[in-house]
């Protein structure tokens, strides 16, 4: 038996696709392919805290009731929890008792924000930022 309360958590999955621009090119235009709920699963503690220290991408696990008509694909973000995640791993647990995608994202905040690059000059000898 299947425990729905414990699906507690919106997420949306979003695929690009590239649409002619009118001047020759194209560009991607996000396309929202499901909006259900999911479970968080916690992560190793050991995991997230030595990725903490390196200042790597956050990394988090969902599950979602598997459905006909949709199978995620790392080729999908999520939006979860407002922020957009790329998703790197895709596993079907199809048991008796539970049946779910299990969704490995990765993530950063710190790439979210601008990066100041400093270069130096050497005629002028000052900093260009």
């Amino acid at each position: 038996m299947i425990n729905f309360g414990k699906y507690d958590q919106k997420v949306t999955f979003r695929s690009y696709q590239d649409f002619d621009d009118g001047y020759g090119g194209t560009m991607p235009v996000a396309t929202d392919v499901l909006t259900t709920f999911a479970r968080a699963i916690q992560m190793r503690g050991s995991s997230t805290a030595e990725q903490a220290q390196l200042m790597l991408p956050n990394t988090y696990q969902i599950g979602v009731m598997i459905r006909a008509g949709f199978e995620p694909t790392t080729a999908m973000s999520v939006i979860y929890r407002s922020k957009e995640y790329k998703i790197a791993g895709v596993e079907k647990i199809d048991e008796r008792q539970a049946r779910e995608w299990v969704i490995t994202m990765i993530g950063s905040e710190l790439a979210q924000e601008p990066f100041i690059t400093l270069l130096w000059v050497s005629r002028s000898k000052d900093w260009i930022s």
